[in-house]
């Protein structure tokens, strides 16, 4: 019996840059939820929270949607990698 090197360089790689992109996908969406509102002020010295203006401004709505697409992309990555891990799922 021997190593198949490079199918176990292939699983490898494959892995390595998948777990990368549901990062970077995961990442990106945090971000799109941390936009600031258009017209806002650099954040400044640290404030109360009472002092928080609940009814201003709200963040961009493309950021919001293009938040969860990438939010439910990196999901479908994660899922589909679950799928190819557990053979019973494929027939």
């Amino acid at each position: 019996m021997t190593i198949n090197w490079l199918a176990f360089l292939t699983v490898f790689v494959s892995s390595i840059v998948a777990a990368c992109v549901v990062v970077a996908l995961f990442a990106t969406a945090i971000r799109l939820l941390a936009t600031p509102p258009h017209g806002a002020r650099p954040a400044g010295a640290a404030r109360d929270e009472e002092m928080d203006d609940v009814e201003g401004p709200q963040r961009p709505r493309r950021a919001t949607a293009a938040a969860v697409v990438l939010f439910v992309v990196a999901a479908l990555v994660a899922l589909y990698g679950i799928y190819l891990i557990i053979p019973v799922l494929h027939p």
